[in-house]
């Protein structure tokens, strides 16, 4: 074996080491169990830390991973998730006859991975697959942020507040009433988007979780808001929940 293949070898050896201890780990943990000196240790963790795949916790004596490499591994899943989830989607959409969406999470906002609408539709969303919108005015966003931890809420709203404009007259833009629907949803299971994104269009979404139950997509229904009003909001996201379980098992 080459030099070089050894040293992504022990690298590799200290990464997956570090996954076990979520909340950081000393050098010293480290080195002993990998079984290499701290020297060689830390020379891996400095090259990690460098590109972005390790920090130190702010004592400065422990090593942790980042989201970067949460990142990394949707970027793997997502190569092969849509082509696995599109005929749950395809079948949703033949149960709701309305639009349906499936939804990545990228940084503060939602991505749409894949779209399917009715043939014969006389009304079609402005959405798009790749489009990139903000979390705060869309129910798979706010899926996301409502099964996130109360500090990834809060970095989110710091880093968004500023810029965060009222769509429509519907668009919650206040804290305590933004957060209060957060703990709603979670009780429910499921998220609306009631006219906060575009006037007459509302959304209903219900989030997919991994294996550790962290939002990782969302499975979503839209359509003009007469239409989903009359369907019944807690109906269509019960028959999105019995999609989005099939595809948790599907794919977790």
């Amino acid at each position: 074996m080459s030099e070089q293949i050894k040293s992504l070898s022990k690298a590799l050896v200290v990464l997956e080491f570090l996954g076990q201890f979520p909340n950081g780990v000393s050098l010293q943990k480290i080195a002993e169990g990998t079984g290499f000196n701290k020297s060689s240790a830390h020379r891996i963790l400095a090259t990690f830390e460098e590109a972005g795949y390790v920090a130190q916790l702010s004592s400065g004596k422990e090593y942790r991973l980042t989201m970067k490499l949460v990142h990394l591994g949707h970027s793997a899943m997502n190569s092969d998730v849509t082509g696995i989830v599109k005929p749950y989607l395809s079948e949703l959409l033949g149960e709701v006859n309305e639009t349906v969406n499936f939804l990545s999470f990228d940084a503060d906002n939602i991505v749409f991975k894949d779209k399917f609408e009715p043939e014969n539709a006389s009304f079609r969303t402005r959405t798009y697959v790749g489009l990139h919108s903000p979390m705060y005015c869309s129910a798979a966003g706010k899926c996301y942020l409502a099964f996130s931890s109360d500090m990834v809420r809060e970095a989110y709203w710091q880093r968004n507040a500023s810029t965060m404009k009222p769509l429509t007259e519907n668009t919650i833009l206040d804290k305590g009433q933004f957060f209060t629907a957060l703990d709603d949803i979670k009780k429910l299971g499921y998220a609306l988007d009631d006219e906060e994104n575009e006037a007459g269009i509302s959304c209903v979404a219900v989030p997919v979780f991994d294996k550790f139950q962290k939002p990782v997509y969302a499975v979503s229904v839209s359509s003009l808001t007469p239409k989903m009003r009359k369907i019944s909001y807690p109906i269509l996201a019960q028959k999105i929940q019995s999609f989005t379980a099939r595809i948790e098992q599907q794919l977790y």
